[in-house]
């Protein structure tokens, strides 16, 4: 696609390497190439998974510094301020179509995610990460700017992740966090070797995809994401609603064959 973004494709799957040097800013490439990418996946329907990467030695470092300076200087604090908030809703647009894509994405953290790359990692359905002390994932824009990280929506995807609390604490702190002080807090999911951690990743992405399909992940998601919004009579409605649908369209009569032939006969 560009060098901000490239896509491999593998069996269900598509892997997502960022590689907009030096530091994966969130700027209007990474998003032009998010644009694209989103759209691309979504119309194909063989894609279940997708898997988050960075071919770069972080992440993804938030905003682009090099792009604020020169903004600030040609158009002031105050129209970079207005400049910054268009970039901001293009990103909060971004991050919510990766929560609501109809496939899995699971980011692959090998490197650091700060600010609105850990808003980016938050937004995604599971994280991997390397298992290394010296990676940071923190959101310093409290320290820096005195302000909440939410250019991505990164408040609430934390909360939802940490829990409220927790959450707060851990934004206005403006201090990063370890990979395994991050686990501890529910904000990763799996801690692995740094060499390990996109291998794993696309190998759990692939199975999901073979298992479920698009129907079955993207069922899933609904019910889960989709569910913790609403009241719980509401969202049991919802749950059995696209678990009916995904029973009915997915894989479920092919997977009823298989277990019948292999276990139906020692109950018989």
């Amino acid at each position: 696609m560009s060098d901000a973004l490239s896509v491999d494709r593998g069996d269900g799957i598509q892997v997502w390497r960022m590689g907009l040097a030096p530091v994966n800013a969130i700027n209007d490439d990474l998003l032009d190439s998010f644009d694209e990418a989103l759209a691309d996946a979504t119309k194909d329907a063989s894609i279940a998974a997708v898997v988050l990467s960075s071919d770069l030695r972080v992440f993804s470092a938030g905003a682009d510094a090099k792009w604020m300076a020169k903004t600030a200087s040609r158009l002031t604090p105050a129209g970079l301020l207005e400049e910054f908030n268009v970039t901001m809703d293009r990103f909060r647009d971004v991050c919510l179509r990766i929560r609501r894509a109809p496939f899995l994405v699971v980011a692959a953290v090998q490197g650091h995610a700060l600010a609105g790359g850990l808003e980016l990692a938050a937004a995604c359905d599971l994280r991997f990460c390397a298992v290394d002390d010296s990676v940071q994932l923190g959101v310093p824009e409290m320290d820096l700017f005195g302000v909440l990280p939410s250019g991505g929506g990164g408040a609430q995807y934390l909360a939802r992740l940490m829990g409220p609390s927790r959450a707060l604490d851990f934004i206005l702190s403006g201090k990063p966090i370890t990979p395994q002080r991050a686990f501890d807090l529910g904000l990763v999911d799996r801690l692995l070797e740094r060499a390990d951690v996109l291998d794993v990743a696309v190998s759990f992405a692939t199975e999901v995809a073979s298992k479920a399909s698009r129907i079955g992940v993207s069922a899933a998601k609904s019910s889960i994401f989709g569910g913790e919004e609403l009241p719980l009579a509401s969202a049991l409605a919802l749950d059995r609603a696209v678990h009916w649908d995904a029973m009915r369209r997915g894989n479920f009569l092919s997977g009823v064959e298989g277990f019948i032939a292999r276990f139906g006969s020692d109950s018989a």
